[in-house]
């Protein structure tokens, strides 16, 4: 009896001890695979999931920069791969190259690495592939619509819209008609992945305009010419004629239906003809100067008719015959705040030089200055006398005048102008500008300071210089029959410039250059240029000062030739030919010998 009992009292406790045995399996497992994933994922960390392709691209196990390379080269060559669109009228082609595509790796590759550490761990355990993600293209929008245009043209029959045409003697409407396009829609969807193939079908395409539209714009047109409109400003008023609106009206599409305007251009000038007094013109700001100070004047905005909106009311407002005058205001190109702005307030350097009156270099020198004069050199920036005047030219104002050409004199258009160059050089010298590139002329010329002066000369000497001030410089050219005068405005910011030029030395003395010149007379000679100043070395300096700093210490050297003496000489004189040598006398007849 005691061995049944016993079995039974024992049996909850074998049940009790398998299940503890399969949940310690179960949790092993479970562990097991835990740690599985933890392997793999770790293998795997920054790759995609196995068996995960994009656009058809196998790129499962590659990193994503890997990836975006292969699937880069595979996009290039579905690029430049022809694809060929098949429409009940025929066959077309196309490629994505010629609509610009692009391929839209970014997105791709996002979607390649979505599902994480457990679709890589049952990818890896083969349980699962990647996913099979599809390559999309951006195309531009107007190769795809030039597309769209050319196959409408081959495979469609356009709609007809409803017009309205407006003739001196009537008022005609032509009917709106269907028509027929290749499914844009359709298109745009299927080129996003450039297949190979394409198949589309041509739809039924409506008219913006209607017949019903058209005919309505047709009874507008009427009402507006149904008598003269008047436009009115005060007490002045211009008056359109039902003949002249009808050579002003217009319809036209907007926002898919059928607007009646009118011609801008015409309307102006019809409304111009009474109305044009009270149209203003802006006047930008200026600068009155003084002999030492300099003063804003004040911009002022212009006021013209607003054609635009004295045309909308006209074709709006239907049962009014008089309508407003409608102008705008347009700012100064120059306002009185962007003068103000420019600080630009007193003398800070002039300089003048002489000449002679009424020569052919003074033309140059005052149509230079007309060019120049007023010109404003903002803060930090450069300023070139050729770049400023360019090319000399008679179209351009300039005359032939005297000017030194590899040591000699000779006429040329736009000759003098390097006194306007040392004019300007002295007055940027002052101004303790910088002074990026000068070149002093070739001969020492008395009327200007010695070594301190400048030449320039179309494609090269140069005279540059730098505004490197905070204010910007206003520059005024003031010529006479007598002299020129450059003067220079903007803030004194305390400058100061001292300088002192050295005496001469190292002189040498003129020579005579001969020069043959086979056009003149045998045995003649032509002085083309006296003996003029002996050439010698100066060196002159100068120093600028803001306040009390010295932010500028300069030495200049300059080299001056001699003005030698040019002489042409013509070919040498033939020799004068001597007469020729009489014959030899015959010798004087011998006696006979004698004879035996």
């Amino acid at each position: 009896m005691s061995g049944p009992f016993m079995s039974v009292a024992n049996r909850p406790r074998r049940r009790a001890r398998r299940s503890l045995r399969v949940l310690l399996g179960a949790l092993a497992l479970v562990a097991l695979l835990l740690g599985a994933r933890g392997a793999i994922a770790l293998a795997e960390r920054g790759s995609l999931p196995r068996g995960t392709t994009i656009g058809g691209v196998p790129v499962g196990g590659l990193s994503e920069h890997e990836a975006g390379v292969r699937v880069e080269a595979a996009a290039a060559r579905r690029v430049a791969r022809p694809i060929r669109l098949v429409t009940p009228g025929g066959p077309g082609f196309t490629r994505g190259r010629e609509l610009r595509a692009r391929p839209e790796l970014g997105a791709a590759l996002e979607r390649a690495a979505e599902g994480g550490t457990t679709l890589r761990t049952l990818a890896r355990l083969g349980l699962q592939d990647g996913p099979d993600v599809e390559l999309t293209y951006m195309l531009a929008p107007v190769p795809a619509a030039r597309l769209g245009n050319r196959l409408d043209a081959r495979f469609g029959d356009p709609a007809r819209d409803g017009r309205v045409v407006v003739t001196p003697e009537a008022i005609l409407v032509t009917e709106a008609r269907a028509g027929t396009a290749v499914d844009r829609r359709a298109l745009r969807r299927a080129l996003r992945t450039l297949p190979e193939t394409i198949r589309l079908s041509v739809v039924s395409s409506r008219p913006v305009v209607s017949t019903a539209e058209a005919r309505a714009g047709a009874a507008h047109v009427e009402r507006l010419l149904d008598g003269p409109r008047r436009v009115r400003f005060r007490e002045t008023q211009a008056t359109l004629t039902p003949a002249r609106l009808r050579s002003l009206v217009r319809t036209e599409r907007s926002a898919g239906s059928l607007v009646v305007v009118l011609d801008q251009k015409g309307l102006g000038a019809s409304l111009r003809v009474r109305l044009g007094v009270h149209e203003v013109a802006p006047r930008d700001a200026t600068f009155a100067v003084g002999a030492r100070r300099v003063r804003v004047v004040p911009s002022r905005p212009g006021r013209g008719l607003d054609v635009a909106r004295i045309g909308r009311s006209l074709t709006k407002n239907l049962s009014s015959t008089t309508h407003r005058a409608w102008f705008t205001r347009s700012p100064a190109a120059f306002t009185t705040k962007a003068a103000e702005r420019l600080d630009i307030r007193e003398l800070v350097a002039e300089f003048t030089t002489y000449y002679s009156c009424c020569q052919p270099r003074v033309t140059n020198i005052k149509r230079a200055a007309e060019l120049l004069d007023g010109t404003i050199v903002m803060p930090r920036t450069g300023f070139s006398l050729n770049e400023a005047l360019g090319r000399r030219t008679e179209e351009n104002g300039f005359v032939s005048a005297p000017q030194i050409y590899r040591g000699r004199l000779e006429d040329a258009v736009g000759g003098g102008i390097s006194q306007i160059a040392t004019t300007l050089y002295n007055a940027a010298f002052f101004a303790g500008l910088k002074l990026v590139a000068h070149q002093a002329h070739q001969f020492y010329i008395s009327r200007y300071p010695m070594g301190r002066e400048a030449t320039v000369s179309w494609g090269g000497p140069e005279l540059i210089f730098r505004n490197d001030w905070p204010a910007a410089l206003l520059m005024k050219f003031i010529a006479t029959d007598s002299g020129i005068t450059v003067r220079f405005y903007s803030r004194k910011l305390g400058r100061r410039v001292v300088t002192e030029t050295g005496e001469p030395y190292s002189y040498v003395a003129p020579r005579t250059i001969t020069v043959r010149n086979s056009a003149l007379p045998a045995g003649t000679t032509s002085t083309v240029q006296s003996a003029g100043a002996s050439g010698f070395t100066v060196q002159y300096t100068r120093e600028v000062y803001k306040g009390a700093d010295v932010i500028k210490d300069e030495r200049y050297t300059v080299r001056y030739d001699a003005q030698n003496a040019i002489v042409e000489v013509g070919p040498p004189k033939p020799r004068a030919k001597r007469p020729p040598k009489p014959p030899p006398e015959p010798p004087a007849d011998e006696p006979p010998a004698p004879t035996e």
